[in-house]
């Protein structure tokens, strides 16, 4: 029976049987996979410490290559992320980055940027110090997450005449259009029914987002303005692709 080893995100698991676990992980070659740590409820198990959420992990696993669950065979530490689950608020937003995962992703569909935009974003959120940047955290993980899935908005020319967005600068207020997913024109904006209204401030900040790396992220300081309309509007836009209600959202909205 094949034999495979991989990089991975544990993100959830469920009891079963009388001592087993069976273990969700976001893993890097394979995407979403299920395998069941046999023994792993057991106190002298070789799994004790290491199936909670949110630590990065190398595993070793086998099973047949289409299978839906294969057997867990090892469990070594990459970085264990211990921070998140001794802060509730962390903690809420990890629970939220694994529903997003999970509703964006198919089992055994491997999506490296989506992965790596992953792994970064629980890295930051476990060293992060300042409760205020929680939520920049979460938000610039959707936009990265979102574009890595195919739903890429688009923030540097009008979504509806494709002309050169906030080129010039000032003040002119800008919109972003929910469902043809990108930012518009003062021109085009009484056309689009579903656009929200944001400053031009916020409408540049949301377009460096999208050509900002997560290792360069913590650079950049959102005002309290400026989270609040980015938000709205990546918010929209994730529920208007997802079709997916983000649950765990609910304890830090």
């Amino acid at each position: 029976m094949p034999v495979f080893r991989d990089e991975a995100i544990t993100l959830r698991h469920i009891n079963f049987a009388e001592a087993d676990r069976i273990v969700s992980f976001f893993s890097k070659k394979r995407g979403i996979l299920k395998a069941i740590a046999k023994g792993g409820r057991k106190l002298k198990s070789r799994f004790a410490g290491r199936l909670e959420p949110f630590h990065h992990v190398e595993i070793v696993y086998f099973g047949k290559e289409n299978t839906t669950l294969f057997n867990l065979n090892s469990v070594e530490f990459g970085n264990a992320r211990k921070n998140i689950a001794s802060d509730l608020e962390k903690y809420s937003r990890a629970c939220y980055l694994t529903e997003m995962i999970a509703s964006g992703l198919r089992e055994g569909d491997a999506n490296l940027p989506a992965f790596e935009a992953a792994n970064a974003a629980f890295e930051w959120l476990d060293g992060e110090t300042s409760p205020t940047a929680l939520d920049w955290i979460v938000r610039f993980f959707d936009l990265k997450f979102l574009a890595s899935i195919g739903y890429r908005p688009t923030l540097d020319v009008c979504v509806s005449c494709r002309k050169p967005l906030l080129q010039n600068g000032g003040d002119t207020e800008a919109a972003f259009d929910v469902s043809k997913g990108g930012l518009v024109c003062p021109a085009c904006r009484p056309k689009s029914k579903s656009a929200l209204v944001m400053s031009a401030g916020s409408a540049k900040f949301m377009g460096r987002i999208a050509t900002t790396a997560f290792d360069k992220a913590n650079r950049l300081k959102p005002s309290a303005r400026m989270m609040q309309e980015i938000s709205r509007s990546i918010i929209a836009f994730r529920n208007s692709r997802l079709q997916a209600t983000i649950k765990s959202e609910r304890f830090f909205a």
